[in-house]
């Protein structure tokens, strides 16, 4: 996928209503001034056409609506002033203003790369997950199914982060994290 966003014929529906709906909507807005429609539990039903997106930070509950909403058409949000150099980019991710993604990088499905977040070479992250606002993925780092980083923790090259993680806000990590794990601080230590 290029570096740009990608131009969509049709509604995109935004599935959520809170604090990240309004980020993704500033994303959308100087595209699709009138092409976008918001909806959560009250009033989404299946037949509702269009591309979506799913607003929702909390990736548990993310990955709930993805499950609930089947196979629609998932729009794909690179905001205007991030960076993605040949990369790829699973359905449903959102990069955000002045993002950084790097060459040879693999994001999954319905990712969140949040507000000046970078992303360096040769990252994976699996499906779900979360990268908060400034936050640092050296080279090589590999972010597993469902984990969350904190605003502006950092994440050394080669560390892997096992599934349904949190790192928290700030902390540095230097080594492996196992499935499950919450750490924090600097260097991060397992809770």
């Amino acid at each position: 996928m290029g570096s740009r966003f990608k131009r969509f014929s049709d509604m995109i529906n935004i599935y959520g209503k809170g604090g990240h709906a309004k980020v993704v909507n500033s994303v959308l807005k100087s595209r699709h001034p009138k092409r976008v429609a918001f909806w959560d539990d009250k009033d989404y039903h299946k037949d509702i056409k269009g591309h979506w997106i799913i607003a929702i930070g909390d990736n548990a509950n993310r990955k709930k609506i993805a499950d609930k909403l089947g196979d629609n058409d998932y729009a794909t949000i690179l905001a205007e002033s991030s960076l993605v150099y040949n990369s790829e980019i699973g359905c449903g991710s959102q990069i955000l203003h002045r993002a950084v993604v790097q060459v040879g990088t693999t994001i999954g499905k319905h990712c969140i790369i949040n507000t000046c977040a970078s992303v360096d070479h040769d990252c994976v992250l699996e499906d779900f997950s979360f990268i908060g606002p400034n936050a640092t993925l050296c080279g090589g780092v590999e972010i597993g199914e469902g984990s969350f980083i904190g605003a502006g923790a950092v994440i050394l090259p080669y560390i892997k982060i096992g599934k349904n993680c949190m790192i928290g806000a700030g902390s540095v990590v230097t080594k492996d994290i196992p499935d499950g794990s919450t750490a924090y601080g600097n260097p991060a230590k397992i809770k």
